[in-house]
């Protein structure tokens, strides 16, 4: 080991590898890399990006940045600050000079902007000096193989390429890294203490304090947090907690615990990455347009009421879509239109049970989890003496003047914690609220990990081949394409018995859900969230029947009129979405959402007619929109507030299976903003001049059925009377099983365009012959739709699906642009390209 030592000293082979990841897996990738760097001799510094301090980057001799791209083409949370001190025009174009790097970035290519984090960050650094060691590899979700297709082969480039540039001193040797070497796993992240039972009752009441604070509007959850597993009077947990999660007082607490479990563990797995992990961390996210800033985020998730959990999608069809209506009551959660919910699913009772029983655990008892050892970057490359502090013409900047926005954060722990962040829970609460074990499929280095606790010599070679890049295709037909869980791969390899500290490092964390807001504060109030969601269900290549994780948590979870009183709880927090409604509410809006991409819309059509009624004088009207479906006009609420009367509804056709327009039934609702005065989101301006009529918009949307899956249909047909949508071609509709007809296009001119469409429908971004989608209606009504672009000035926003239908639209718009403005193909495309940059075009996609 000494040897190695004075080989790396005398090489000067420090690398770092900084990463920019969202959900994890670029962390992965950067780790990987360190742990294969030290193998070959080098001195490894694994960090965030933005917990290095990027004034010392000229210094770094050695750089390979691992950068994923989220939403829309963003950079992660904790790449911000880095990225946009990069960003800055005064920074000298060689500033990067005496820099070597790689980048490796990590995407999705169903999304339009495909790993653009980690081509911009390439084209910056290349621009401020640095010099490439290899091209750029680039990671796709979509391949069968995820993104270990394109790093297995772009490491191999990578070593050569860094031993070409730091060769070994005179005499040493090239080690040989047997693929025992790559398998063998580093130190643990993580510690694991089992607290004694006489520690135990502190840590509960600790815990039962939390969450009353927390957590206020749960009654009765103090006294259940404190005396479980001791029950506590029947009749008194029913009068104390007729409201949450299950429909009962413990399923809350369940519910409660798991979620302090997975606010407290994802602050520890950040500080042991690097990054900072205060309560300021949180406020920092915000400031950065990440988070919401308000007392709960996903630091601390609010308990919500789910008021509504109604299926919209007839009887019969195959898709079960629900409604789901939440009541946010006095959390003070605000979003805008375009912004969206995070949602925490929690494990089935059933699943968790199962994995508990298949390790030898016992949920009840309660561990301290905590850092093992160092933090990532403390204690790393001494021998170069690069913690010293660095000369000014070192920094990046200097020469500029120019100095880091803001202070970085030092990582400090919980308030009073002496160990750093940490955990403190019962171990059923750390499972359910911190692994996904019942949805999400393991990645590649769970099952290096299973290989290493494996006792049966066949088991653990399946798992060394599954853990390396030759078994990579095998892997893949065995464990994504089957949709295996992590409790299913224990079930298949049961002399496998991992700790709970590497289960905690290696298997799935639980990760939130997020979904575009479908309703409009201004309109309904600050207390109402709507979701519109589609649960999955499918069958594998082998015909196994899988629900995704939250599919299965939302489908068991009940309206509060089902449950006589009591209501099941959800824990969310909203954050940014990426579409924004103009300020100005003249602004006419093209809205393309075919199926629950329809959802974001609905928020921005609601929150026009907020402004619509507010123009006519009406805030005693929102006053009652609020309220729809609530009971008879003067009948008292929960809070004794006389419920105002309905307004005029329209009538609801026969031959819809359920009411798609579905009102607000919230116990806690309180009165909108446009009553009481109060500004939501006072750093984002509300809509702008209300004193001019709002412009009509264009809705597009498509499905499979006018019978089957016509979402919110009766609140679309509202809207065009009242002129929120265009009174004449205001909602215009693609339903692609039911039998063509060509939709009655206001242009004269555009009767030929449609004929030709509809004739070649299944090309554009369609499917099947004779099958129409909302591209073909698009081109239909090419005429109006150009004028609305070129002389009204309108804005178009996109939402859905990742597969083909953004492609699809935006070759439709081309196409119009083409016909009607008279441009030859790249100038209509060119035009597209000038409405996304000017800020005209927008697109929320998912895959």
């Amino acid at each position: 080991l000494h040897f190695f030592r004075v080989i790396r000293i005398a090489m000067k082979a420090k690398i770092l590898i900084l990463y920019g990841s969202q959900t994890g897996n670029a962390q992965d990738v950067a780790e990987r890399v360190g742990r294969e760097a030290r193998l070959r001799l080098f001195i490894p510094v694994v960090l965030p990006m933005d917990s290095y301090d990027v004034t010392r980057l000229p210094s770094e001799g050695l750089i390979v940045f691992v950068a994923s791209t989220t939403g829309q083409g963003d950079p992660p949370d904790n790449m911000r600050k880095f990225w946009r001190f990069l960003l800055r025009k005064a920074l000298p174009p060689d500033s990067l000079a005496a820099c070597s790097y790689a980048v490796f970035g990590l995407g999705d290519s169903g999304y339009p902007n495909y790993n653009v984090v980690a081509k911009k960050l390439d084209r910056r650094l290349e621009g401020l000096g640095a010099q490439p060691l290899l091209e750029r590899g680039l990671g796709d979700d979509q391949h069968p193989n995820g993104y270990e297709a394109a790093l297995d082969p772009w490491l191999i480039r990578l070593w050569k390429a860094l031993r070409a540039v730091r060769p070994l001193p005179p005499g040493a040797e090239e080690p040989v890294i047997s693929e025992e070497a790559l398998l063998e796993l580093g130190p643990p992240k993580f510690r694991v203490v089992w607290l004694q039972p006489e520690e135990v009752p502190a840590a509960r009441e600790a815990l039962a304090a939390r969450l009353q604070a927390e957590q206020p509007h749960v009654t009765g959850l103090y006294e259940c947090v404190r005396l479980h597993p001791v029950p506590v009077d029947s009749d008194q947990m029913q009068a104390d907690g007729g409201s949450g999660g299950g429909g009962s007082l413990e399923a809350h607490r369940q519910l409660a615990e798991a979620v302090a479990a997975a606010a407290d563990f994802r602050r520890l797995a950040i500080y042991v990455s690097g990054a900072e992990t205060t309560p300021a961390a949180a406020a920092s996210a915000a400031a950065d347009g990440a988070t919401v800033p308000t007392k709960y985020g996903p630091w601390r998730p609010y308990l919500a009421r789910v008021a509504v959990n109604r299926r919209v999608t007839a009887a019969g069809h195959f898709q079960d879509t629900r409604h789901v209506e939440l009541d946010l009551g006095d959390s003070g959660l605000s979003y805008e239109p375009g912004d969206l919910l995070s949602l925490l699913p929690m494990t089935d009772e059933g699943i968790v049970d199962s994995f508990l029983k298949r390790l030898g655990l016992n949920g009840e008892e309660w561990v301290r989890v905590e850092a093992a050892g160092e933090r990532k970057g403390e204690g790393e490359g001494e021998e170069e003496g690069e913690g010293q502090q660095q000369q000014p013409e070192q920094q990046l900047g200097a020469a500029a003047g120019l100095h880091l926005d803001g202070t970085m954060m030092a990582a400090a722990g919980t308030l009073g914690s002496e160990w750093g962040p940490y955990v403190m829970a019962r171990v059923r609460s750390l499972v359910q609220g911190c692994l996904d074990i019942g949805g999400a499929s393991p990645r590649r280095y769970f099952f290096q990990v299973l290989r290493h606790f494996a006792h049966l010599e066949r088991e653990r070679e399946r798992l060394s081949y599954f853990a390396t890049a030759e078994g990579r295709d095998d892997l893949y037909r065995y464990n994504q394409r089957e949709g295996r869980t992590v409790l299913e791969v224990l079930s298949d390899f049961p002399s496998a018995t991992p700790p709970l500290e590497r289960l905690l490092e290696a298997a799935p964390p639980l990760r939130p859900r997020l979904f575009s807001v479908a309703s409009s504060q201004r309109l309904r109030g600050p207390a109402a969230a709507h979701l519109l969601v589609a649960l999955v269900s499918y069958k594998t290549p082998l015909r196994r029947l899988k629900t995704g994780l939250c599919s299965a948590y939302l489908g068991k979870l009940s309206s509060r009129e089902e449950r006589e009183g009591k209501e099941d709880l959800v824990a969310v927090w909203t954050e940014r979405g990426s579409m924004k409604l103009p300020r100005s509410p003249e602004t006419p809006l093209i809205l393309v959402g075919p199926g629950t991409g329809v959802a974001p819309f609905r928020a921005f059509l609601e929150d026009r007619y907020a402004a619509l009624l507010e123009l006519q004088g009406g805030r005693d009207e929102t006053a009652q929109v609020q309220h729809l479906g609530q009971g008879l006009p003067g009948e008292q609420d929960d809070r004794g507030a006389p419920q105002l009367p309905q307004p005029p509804q329209l009538p609801q056709p026969p031959q819809l299976p359920q009411p798609l327009l579905n009102d607000n039934q919230h116990r806690t609702q309180q009165p909108s903003r446009l009553q009481t005065g109060q500004q939501q989101h006072e750093h984002r301006p509300l809509m702008g001049d209300v004193s001019a009529r709002p412009a009509p918009c264009f809705l597009f949307f498509g499905c499979r059925g006018r019978e089957m899956d016509f979402y919110y249909r009766e609140q679309w047909e509202q809207y065009m009377q009242e002129g929120v949508l265009d009174p004449g071609c205001g909602l215009i509709t693609a339903f692609s099983r039911d039998p063509v007809k060509p939709a009655a296009a206001p242009e004269p001119e555009a009767v030929a365009m449609a004929t030709a469409v509809v004739a070649a429908a299944g090309s554009g971004g369609g499917g099947d012959s004779g099958k129409v989608y909302v591209t073909h209606r698009i081109r239909e009504y090419g005429a109006m739709l150009w004028r609305q672009l070129s002389e009204g000035g309108a804005v178009v926003f996109v939402s859905g699906s990742a597969k083909r239908m953004p492609e699809g639209v935006a070759a439709a718009f081309t196409d119009i642009a083409a016909q009607y403005g008279r441009l030859d193909p790249a100038a209509a495309a060119a035009f597209i390209r000038q409405l996304q940059l000017k800020g005209r075009y927008h697109i929320e996609t998912w895959s």
